[in-house]
């Protein structure tokens, strides 16, 4: 990387920044919702009853079954055009998180449910033999358990909405990605301009990944404690 490439980084810096401030805030955002909403239908696919888990079933099933890449055109162009007849207008941002979370949130139930089905059956008769109502057993003792089994693959889960970030770029969110494209074709260098990005992703994942591993952790020896 020569001396020309620095000074155009840094002549770019701000929509640099902004890329990676946009890239960010989709992801976390996606991270959040897709954890707390997988983790309630991991739940619900583990405990309900039948009728309440066919649904859920489905939602995961043909989520986990297409593209992600399907999923976000089908938001930004399906959703937002049945939002427009309500004069609701549906941002790019927006529809990109959305269909990031609904991809990731189907991975995290079915997370859920596996990491669930491991613990012993054994553990809900003894609560209950004690007097705990099933709400409980869940919190403490169920949950704790599987929150320890869930971390490794939820980390991958978490490093794939990252990377599935870039997919954003094609309905036009200024994320790192699109900046990117944009700085290839003002400077004419991709070769250098893609190993920048690339190491840019390369950072937040192994940044996610060290996170997930002290908390997972963090987690286990309290639970061996």
């Amino acid at each position: 990387m020569g001396a020309g490439f620095i000074e155009n980084i840094l002549r770019s810096q701000n929509a640099i920044l902004a890329g990676i401030s946009n890239t960010l805030s989709a992801s976390l955002l996606a991270i959040a919702i897709s954890t707390i909403f997988g983790i309630l239908f991991g739940i619900i696919l583990t405990y309900g009853n039948k009728y309440v888990k066919l649904p859920f079933r489905l939602y995961v099933d043909i989520i986990r079954g297409i593209p992600a890449l399907l999923i976000v055109f089908a938001v930004y162009y399906y959703v937002d055009f049945w939002l427009r007849a309500w004069n609701v207008n549906l941002p790019p941002f927006t529809a990109g998180f959305i269909a990031l979370s609904l991809n990731a949130g189907a991975h995290v139930a079915e997370n859920t449910r596996g990491a669930l089905e491991t613990i012993s059956r054994g553990q809900i008769d003894a609560g209950r033999a004690i007097g705990m109502k099933f709400r409980q057993i869940l919190l403490y003792i169920l949950l704790p358990q599987a929150f320890v089994r869930m971390l490794p693959p939820w980390i991958n889960i978490m490093t794939e909405i990252i990377k599935g970030s870039t997919l954003l770029s094609l309905i036009g969110v200024a994320e790192l990605m699109l900046t990117t494209q944009q700085l290839i074709a003002r400077y004419n260098d991709a070769l250098q301009y893609y190993a920048f990005a690339g190491f840019v992703y390369f950072l937040i994942n192994i940044t996610v990944e060290q996170i997930g591993r002290f908390a997972e952790k963090k987690m286990s020896r309290g639970l061996n404690a």
